[in-house]
Parts: C-alpha cells; structure tokens; sequence
C-alpha cells in the first residue's frame, strides 16, 4: 500500500510540475491598448501560438513575427536598414534583444510579462553604448503599460 500511495504521489507531483510549467508562459494574445495618458495612446495587436508572437500596432510599432525560442528575426527598418530580433521565455516573463549587425551589438532590451490585474507590462532599456547619457550615466528603463480591448 505504501509503494501506490507513493508513486500516485510522484505521479500527482509530476501531473502538477506540468501543469505549473504550462502557467509559466501567458499567453499574450488580442488586443491591447496603452494606459498611460502621458503617452500618445499606442495600441498593440498580437497573436501568439506555442512556438512564435506576432505583433502589429500603432502608431510606430514594425510589425515582425518572432520565434519564441530565441531564434534571430530580421525586422526591415524604415530607413532601409534592419535589426535582429531575438525573442525567449525566461519563467513567465518574455525577453526580446534587438541586435544591430552593423554595429555588432544589442541595442534594446525588452522584457513583456502580465502583472497581477491582468495588464501587459513592457519595459524597454536602451544598452551598449547609446544607454549612456551625455553625463554618461545608464538611461532609465521606460515602462509601458497596456489593458485588454
């Protein structure tokens, strides 16, 4: 009796560690507008599957489908040049580097996760060498925060 009562409790405990690693990952589908008033109103549209995100918005947001898995993603700027994305899960948090190949280093660094009300929080930081202000200190991170349609 004790060998099942066991291994039904590894196979629970197994069950659950699934279940928790599926919760891990939100799903950041729909439609998605800004909520800080001191912005321009941005919207956001994006659909997500298991394995890329795709992003459309407005007014200045390229639209560009990201592997999820840290794949290299070529997004076409509007001065002709391009950057490379790069998109991953870290826990429930999604990590997006932006790398320009002429100058062979990242150049943004975003991290999108939902917080406790069910809103979409991106926060953005500038690295390399443009963070540095004129004082030369690091930039502050901006942080956006968008609700549901």
């Amino acid at each position: 009796m004790k060998i099942v009562t066991l291994c039904l409790g590894c196979v629970v405990a197994a069950a659950g560690a699934v279940s928790l690693t599926a919760q891990d990952k939100p799903n950041l589908s729909g439609a998605w507008i800004g909520v800080d008033s001191q912005q321009q109103i941005r919207e956001l549209t994006i659909k997500q599957n298991g394995s890329t995100l795709a992003l459309e918005g407005r007014p200045d947001v390229i639209s560009v489908t990201y592997t999820l898995d840290g794949s290299e993603t070529k997004m076409s700027l509007p001065n002709g040049k391009y950057v490379v994305g790069k998109a991953a899960w870290a826990g429930t948090t999604l990590v997006v580097t932006i790398h320009d190949p002429e100058t062979k280093q990242d150049i943004r660094k975003q991290t999108w996760a939902i917080d406790r009300d069910g809103q979409l929080v991106i926060v953005t930081e500038i690295v390399g060498p443009a963070a540095a202000r004129r004082d030369g200190k690091p930039g502050t991170p901006v942080k956006e925060v968008f609700k549901r349609r």
